[in-house]
């Protein structure tokens, strides 16, 4: 019996040696280019071709490693804090694009593809803060839209309202005939404001979401749940809702992230660091800071060039991963 216990003790020992064994860390950080405007996102358009996105109204090109003086395009946006030119992702040689604009001195957000320039979805509720604005492709060929509660987090439980939801559109600005409510683009509802949205391998969507004064999240989102807010923040024993996987108090700011393997990697605004959670079965298994920046960083993204890529106020950075 003492061998049979013996036995089970060292073969937990070593699956946690295991689950630890593997890290990541971040090598040869360089600054690709300091003449940036708030940048916001990244795309990969092409091997020769990033995309990103500067708040006051620009899509910005850096073509084989070099920022392009001229802008692809040019919105005329409403700005200020969390509004402006915000999310923006590419797929299929197309670019998908989130801005505020004013209609009747009132904020709303419309998301758009270029090149012609096209309308997907529109009106969505805009606000100084909790404005939303996170693109991007899941594996499905969907494209998902992160919405802010737009300071009212009633919306956030309104099956009919855009704001605090995920969205989930075809790239030609149609409903998917399969999203859980019918005729509708939510995908999941009760989101108080989502700065951060990648898919793993698996297909799995894993988002950031802002808390209040405590409890900034990291969430596994599924088709039709509900995240609670803003009935609960952080952890609940409500099955209504569904629970993070991780909470940060005091609040980080989490931010845009990408998926490297089996780690989540994101960024913060609040403290300036790229953090690395590694998953197994939807669960956080271990955290690592990756890199602590001068500046808030909006954005984080792997690339098929091999390369992390990082956005902030003061440039845009390129560093190697290594395992």
């Amino acid at each position: 019996m003492k061998k049979y216990v013996l036995y089970i003790f060292l073969l937990f020992i070593l699956q946690l040696s295991l689950a630890y064994a593997v890290d990541i860390r971040l090598t040869d950080i360089e600054k690709i280019t300091g003449d940036v405007h708030f940048p916001v996102a990244l795309c990969y358009l092409d091997k020769h071709t990033l995309l990103f996105t500067e708040k006051e109204g620009l899509i910005r090109v850096i073509k084989n490693g070099i920022l392009q003086k001229d802008p692809l395009k040019r919105f005329n946006v409403t700005t200020g804090f969390e509004r402006g030119l915000l999310g923006i992702a590419c797929k299929d040689k197309k670019i998908y694009v989130y801005y505020t604009y004013t209609s009747g001195l009132k904020p709303y957000n419309r998301v758009v593809s270029l090149f012609p320039e096209r309308v997907i979805l529109d009106k969505i509720p805009g606000a100084i803060i909790h404005n939303g604005g996170i693109l991007t492709f899941g594996s499905d060929g969907k494209l998902y839209i992160s919405t802010g509660d737009a300071r009212d987090g009633d919306l956030s439980q309104d099956i009919k309202s855009l704001a605090g939801k995920i969205l989930r559109m075809n790239p030609d600005g149609t409903i998917p005939e399969d999203n859980p409510y019918k005729g509708s683009p939510v995908w999941s509802l009760g989101h108080r404001n989502i700065f951060g949205m990648a898919f793993d391998e698996k297909g799995d969507l894993y988002i950031t979401e802002n808390g209040t004064n405590r409890d900034d999240e990291i969430n596994v989102i599924d088709k039709g749940k509900n995240y609670g807010w803003p009935i609960v923040l952080g952890y609940s024993s409500d099955k209504g809702f569904v629970n993070p996987l991780k909470t940060y108090t005091p609040n980080i700011a989490p931010t845009n992230g990408t998926f490297y393997k089996d780690w989540f990697i994101f960024g913060t605004w609040n403290t300036g660091e790229i953090i690395a959670l590694k998953i197994k079965d939807r669960s956080v298994v271990r955290e690592k800071v990756l890199h602590k920046h001068r500046k808030g960083i909006t954005d984080v993204k792997f690339l098929p060039d091999g390369f992390i890529y990082f956005l902030t106020r003061d440039g845009i950075y390129r560093a190697r991963i290594m395992d």
